[in-house]
């Protein structure tokens, strides 16, 4: 036996605590019981804290691929931002502008660094300008929506202090808890000027045109109704059809000039207290002419007694005139046109039914739209200058109250005419006169 082996014998070997597990059994018996235990801990908390760190590297790297793909996305939004024709600003719910786009400065002649963090109030001329605040408060408080979600004509205000007419478009968003709103701008000053020579031109043509257009129909009337004598039959057709013809045209440029004076503002409404029984029963006596040339009956088949509204009576008896002369030059001979009139809250709604082909599906979402007309073409059966839908629903919106339509299921239309209610409302007494099965 060497000396090293003399030096280490009956030395007792030493373990590390790691070495453990792996062990001899003899040497693992030669442990105490507090020992193995420690050391079956200690190879526990090292799985343990191995195990962790890699869940915190994947959680790690898993934070940084959406980050890189937020910020991907940050900069394919802002670039689309960027390169679009309109305007586009974004602010928050305290009203400070946080994007500006490059149209937006072109528009206003800010610079995006300069009006970041501002009030957007920069960008409006009075009263909006005092009042927008007013506007967001509202909103938070409420949830009342002023100019959220449709598109509407305001004024806006150039950094040199010039106003100008612009299409808003704002919408609501929330990002990462935040509220925001984003507004979508157009510059419309062009459009407003095309839109101004056209309604000067039609007024001056049709102011124009309606001077002699009235003589012309004034002396066709009194030949038609034989002041230089009676006529030979030729002549008296031919007579007959130049009045009628005078008198379309006439229609026309009245119609005209009403689109005219709606879209510039200038048609004078005289509001006043009205029953709107008789108002209804004037309107079918003014429109029996056109009843009886179509073969048609016009029912009252609901009355409703003591209902009165707040309205121009003449513009009214325009709206009245034009659903019951559409209502009976579409109506099949013989047929009826029913009125009913009833109680609806705080409204009062006035149907109009007619039992024709109805409407045509592609006609429907234009048709109180400028010209809308079914029958069109050179084979129309049906007069009309296809602006009485559209001069109606202009009429009925001053009044604030609303007009529409509801296709029948198989044949027919029922237009209605809603308009508030004056005071307290009687209960609704029908009474039927007659309606043709």
């Amino acid at each position: 036996m060497n000396r090293y082996h003399r030096r280490h014998l009956g030395r007792r070997p030493m373990l590390l605590p790691f070495a453990v597990p792996w062990a001899s059994e003899a040497g693992a018996a030669g442990l105490s019981g507090a020992q193995a235990g420690t050391a079956m801990a200690l190879v526990i908390a090292v799985a343990v804290v191995l195990m962790a760190g890699l869940a915190l590297h994947r959680e790690q790297r898993r934070r940084e691929v959406v980050e890189e793909a937020l910020a991907a996305s940050k900069i394919q939004q802002q670039a689309l931002i960027d390169t679009m024709v309109d305007a586009v600003i974004i602010i928050d719910d305290m009203g400070r502008i946080q994007n500006f786009n490059p149209a937006a400065e072109a528009m206003f002649g800010h610079a995006a660094s300069k009006v970041i963090g501002q009030n957007i109030r920069l960008l409006m001329p009075e009263p909006h300008h005092s009042a927008h605040d007013g506007y967001l408060a509202r909103h938070k408080e409420t949830g009342v929506r002023c100019v959220l979600g449709r598109r509407s004509e305001v004024e806006a205000l150039r950094r040199d202090g010039s106003r100008f007419p612009v299409e808003l478009a704002v919408t609501a968003m929330k990002i990462h808890g935040r509220r925001l709103f984003s507004g979508l701008l157009r510059d419309i000053t062009e459009r407003r000027k095309v839109e101004r020579l056209k309604d000067e031109f039609i007024a001056t043509i049709s102011h124009e045109l309606r001077t002699p257009l009235t003589a012309i129909r004034g002396s066709l009337g009194l030949i038609n109704g034989g002041v230089v004598g009676e006529l030979p039959a030729q002549s008296a057709a031919l007579i007959r059809l130049a009045h009628d013809n005078s008198e379309r045209l006439l229609l026309l440029v009245d119609d005209l000039l009403d689109v005219e004076r709606l879209g510039s503002g200038r048609m004078e409404f005289h509001f006043v207290s009205l029953a709107l029984m008789p108002l209804i029963e004037e309107a079918i006596a003014k429109n029996a002419a056109v009843a009886e040339k179509h073969a048609v009956q016009c029912v009252i088949v609901r009355h409703l007694d003591g209902a009165s509204v707040h309205g121009d009576p003449q513009r009214l008896l325009q709206v009245l005139g034009n659903l019951l002369s559409n209502a009976c030059k579409f109506s099949p001979r013989d047929s009826t046109v029913e009125i009913d009139v009833m109680h609806r809250e705080d409204r009062v709604r006035i149907d109009i039914r007619d039992y024709g082909p109805g409407i045509a599906e592609e006609l429907r979402p234009r048709l109180f739209s400028r010209f809308a007309q079914g029958d069109t073409g050179n084979t129309r059966q049906s007069g009309g200058t296809g602006l009485g839908l559209c001069i109606s629903k202009a009429i009925v919106e001053r009044h604030g109250g609303e007009i529409g339509f509801v296709p029948g299921a198989e044949v027919g239309t029922t237009f209605y005419l809603e308009l508030a209610a004056l005071g307290s409302m009687p209960s609704p007494n029908a009474i039927d006169q007659g309606r043709k099965e």
